[in-house]
Order: structure tokens, then sequence, then C-alpha cells
């Protein structure tokens, strides 16, 4: 037997957790198309966005004027027959619903359906019958309103009066895309049952006004839904996922696409595509001009590949920066070009330039990226080994690309040359002529080099040690390496070196220790005390 089920057995099943499930599941279910790849080119967010915010009265924007070989005649449209005479006539008529065009004084006219250059001429030779040698001038002085239907994947569905001089683009954008809008294959079925497929991109993009046609009284637009699309990549103007068209050519795709760039290489394109079963891809390599002369013709899913020009305008430049006569960037010859020779172009050194303090930075073909060292930067110091600390503070020291190179020995003693890459740096500071002294000094700060001086000479210098200085802990730092020394009377200063005298870590307070002490006589009165309860239960 079947269980009658009521109305609020049903509300109370649809309100159960798994009523509520299921309807979330086909609600995701019906609004999102699983796996489907969206176009992806520039000018469709514009289409798609600029139409749906658009606001328009009830007609939409028409063209100013209308085209006399296409425009085809209907009822409701309106004329305006000018005739100079000693008093100039101007006679004004409308074409009835079924068809003809009364003139006064002249007759009538079958126009319905005949285009607005045969009606003018048509017009004329009547009227000139009537007023002979009288010059006669006809103008349309009304566009007549017709209807159409829009459907599919658009804002504004139904129908619409429209002007009959409007154009697909004016009536699409008026109504507005849904982002799933397939815009490239657009129907149009007129009410005598024929139907054309306009590219509404190709008008947007190449202006073809081929596929923005004038629509016609009882004109049926469908907006389908997207469903297939080709991809191109690579070196044209714009690059990107395409809806895809029955029998596109790829030279249309790529035209469409704004044609190659200049760095394009048109000796080989790729169009990756499926077979036959649609499991596996294959390749298909050939020049532009034999898949444009044999017309290649695109499938569903294909990946049109277009690569650039091997090296193709690729700078070959270095950077001079810091003291020299003309900085700047300069060409070279990558494997050819040495420091030495570079050097030369851009003037020599200046007289303050430091050789010793000189490098090279050189970014290409260099990874910066260090897994290890992001993963002991992220380890607290009391959980660090000793070994994760020594390599923390070695690569925190390091100078990223930059190249091991003694400027002295280069230009010097013309030994040790570096040859050049594009895009190295060559920094050329000025000289040091100091030595700067940082921590617990009197008065730290740059403190002017002598050469065979020591440490405790620019201490001295400094004003001494501060009060807190920790003076068996001092540190040179070398400007060359970055690297940290103990200091000592072996340690030969250098310009540009810093001494670092650190602080004495400060004594715990007087409560803190109060603190700790009380605590740890608590501690050892309690073991005595419990000592000596064991001693006498022994007894």
């Amino acid at each position: 037997m079947f269980k009658r089920v009521t109305g609020h057995m049903l509300l109370r099943q649809l309100l159960s957790v798994k009523g509520i499930t299921l309807l979330l599941f086909l609600s995701v279910f019906s609004a999102q198309p699983f796996a489907q790849q969206m176009p992806t080119y520039a000018d469709r967010a514009f289409i798609i966005t600029d139409s749906s915010i658009q606001k328009h009265d009830e007609l939409p924007v028409i063209e100013g004027s209308v085209d006399e070989e296409s425009y085809i005649l209907g009822a409701g449209d309106q004329f305006r027959i000018s005739i100079d005479d000693i008093q100039p006539i101007v006679l004004e008529s409308a074409i009835s619903p079924d068809g003809f065009l009364l003139i006064p004084k002249v007759g009538t006219l079958q126009l319905t359906g005949t285009t607005l250059k045969d009606a003018k001429t048509q017009i004329s030779r009547e009227v000139s019958k009537r007023f002979k040698g009288r010059e006669v001038l006809v103008t349309l002085s009304g566009i007549r309103k017709i209807k159409i239907s829009i459907y599919g994947e658009v804002l504004k569905k139904g129908s619409k009066i429209i002007f009959a001089n409007s154009r697909l683009n004016d009536i699409l954008m008026d109504g507005g895309f849904t982002p799933s809008a397939n815009i490239r294959n657009i129907r149009i079925i007129s009410k005598n049952g024929e139907a054309s497929t306009i590219d509404l991109l190709s008008f947007v993009r190449l202006a073809d006004r081929s596929q923005n046609p004038v629509l016609q009284d009882g004109d049926y637009v469908m907006v389908d839904k997207l469903d297939k699309v080709v991809t191109l990549l690579g070196m044209v103007k714009y690059p990107g996922v395409y809806e895809y068209r029955e029998n596109e050519s790829l030279e249309n795709l790529i035209n469409i696409a704004g044609g190659f760039l200049d760095a394009a290489f048109t000796d080989t394109l790729e169009i990756i595509r499926f077979d036959s079963n649609g499991k596996s891809q294959l390749s298909v390599r050939n020049s532009k001009t034999a898949l444009f002369s044999q017309n290649f013709t695109l499938q569903n899913s294909d990946r049109v590949i277009v690569r650039s020009k091997p090296e193709y305008l690729e700078e070959k430049i270095v950077t001079i920066s810091g003291y020299v006569k003309f900085p700047g960037p300069y060409k070279i010859k990558e494997g050819e070009t040495k420091l030495s020779e570079i050097i030369p172009e851009a003037g020599g050194f200046l007289e303050n330039a430091s050789l010793e303090d000189s490098y090279v930075i050189r970014n290409t073909g260099t990874s910066d990226y260090d897994p290890e060292y992001e993963r002991i930067k992220l380890i607290p110091r009391k959980d660090m080994t000793d070994d994760e600390y020594d390599y923390l503070k070695s690569r925190s020291r390091q100078r990223k690309g930059r190249i091991t190179i003694d400027f002295i020995k280069v230009f010097d003693k013309k030994t040790d040359d570096l040859l050049l890459k594009k895009n190295d740096q060559i920094i050329v500071p000025e000289k040091k002529q100091y030595i700067t002294i940082i921590g617990q000094a009197v008065s730290p700060g740059n403190i002017e080099y002598h050469k065979g001086n020591s440490i405790m000479d620019y201490i001295e210098r400094a004003g001494g040690f501060g009060w807190r200085a920790e003076e068996d802990d001092i540190r040179v730092i070398k400007s060359k390496t970055g690297e940290w020394i103990e200091a000592n009377d072996e340690v030969e200063l250098e310009p540009g070196d810093t001494i670092w005298i650190p602080e004495k870590p400060q004594a715990p307070k007087f409560w803190d220790v109060f603190k700790d002490s009380l605590l740890i006589f608590s501690q050892l009165a309690t073991v005595i005390a419990a000592t000596v309860a064991v001693i006498v239960s022994l007894r």
C-alpha cells in the first residue's frame, strides 16, 4: 500500500536535516556548471560587466543615421516629401499596416519589404509624374518600432519594442549578459525561420558590422550558454580562453586576438588537440604560412601556442654605479666582455673610489630561496642546535648575489678578471677613511682612520668605555666580509671596519634575588625536615 503524504508531512521532511541538505545540493548542482572553463580574454570582462550595469530607457540608443541600402521598410515608417515650387509643397505620409504609402495628390505605393533606397527612387519617380519639372526631395522622417524576443544567457529576457534600425549590440548591451553567456555564437532566427549565427566579439575587436546586424520585426535572439572553448597562448596581443566557433580557422582566431606580436616566432606554431576519442592529446606543428594557406580549422578544446623568437631583443646590459666618471648602463657581449674592459668605458675610477670595497652583484641565474634557512628562522633560539645557530648567523651575513672579486687584483695587478653577464651590477663606493664605533663607548660614531692604530686607540678617541661596557667581549665587524671577530692585538683594522662594545648584562633586581633565595631556603628546609623524619622513624 502507498502511504499518503500530506502537505504538513512534506514540509516536515523538507525542514529536516536530510531535506535541507538535499535542497542545498540541488541548488548548488543547478547553479554551477561543473568543470567548465570560462573565457579569459580582456574584452569579455568589459562586455559582461558593462552590459550588466547599463541603465536605459524603454527604447535603447540607436544610430543617428539609416543605411539606405540595408534598411527594410515596414508599416509605421514615415516620409516627408518636399516639392520645389513657387509655393514649396511638403507632403507627409506613413506606410499603412497593409504596406501601402498613400501620397496625397499622387497615389499609393506598395513599399513593405523594400529597401529605403529603392523606395526613395519609386516615390521620386511617381511624384515627378504629377509635378513635372519640379525638384523632389524624399526623406525618412520617422522610424517605426518593431517587436523582437531575447532569451538565453541574458539578464532581461522576453519581448522588446525597439526602433527598426536598432542593431544587435545595442539591444544585448541594454539587456545585459550572464557570466556564462556565449557571445561568439549568438543565434538570430527570423519570423520566416531563417537562422544566422553572430560573433559579437568580431564586431567589438574588428568593427565587423556584418556581426552587428540591424534587427528585423519578429526576430528571435538566443544567447546560448557557454559549452566549448579554445585557448590561445603566447605572443599574440590578446591571449586567453575564447569561445569555440564551428569551423573557425586558426587565422580568424589570431585576427580576433589582435594578431601576432613583433616577438612572435611564426616559423613554428603548435596546436595541441584531443584525438577523436577525447582521451589522448596530440600536437600539430607547422609554420604560420602553411597553416593559414591550408585554412587550418580549429576544434573544441584546442590549445594554440605561439612562442617567442629565441633571444629576440634581449638586452645584454650591465649597470655601473658609484665613483666612476660616467655611471649608468653599458652594453656587453656576454661571455666576452670583462670587468677590466667595462670600467674604462665608464671613464675610469674617480679619485675617491674605493677599490677595496667595490663589488659586483649578480642576480641572473641565482636563487635566493634556501629552505633550510627558512626553516631555521622559525625555530626559537633556545631550541636551536649550535650548528643551526651558526648556519643562521652565516646565512644572515651573506650578501645576496654578491660575487667575490678583488678589484685591486683586477685593475692594479691585472689578474683574477671577471667575465660579465647581463644584468650585473657593478658598485664602486667612496673610500671610507674612518672606523665606526658602536655600543658602550662614551662618544660612539665614526673615527678618522689612521693606519697602524689599535682597537684601544680608537676607543680612547671615542672617549673611552661607557660605565656599562663589557670590556672583555669586544667584537670587530669587517666591512668587506661582514665577519665578526674577537678583538685582540693581532686584528688589523681597515677603513670601514666597525668596533662593537657590548653592554654588560643587567644584574638581577633585589626583590627577584630575595624571592629566589626564599624559595631555595624553603625547599632546603623541606628536605631537612623530611630527612629528620626518616631518621627518627628508623630508631
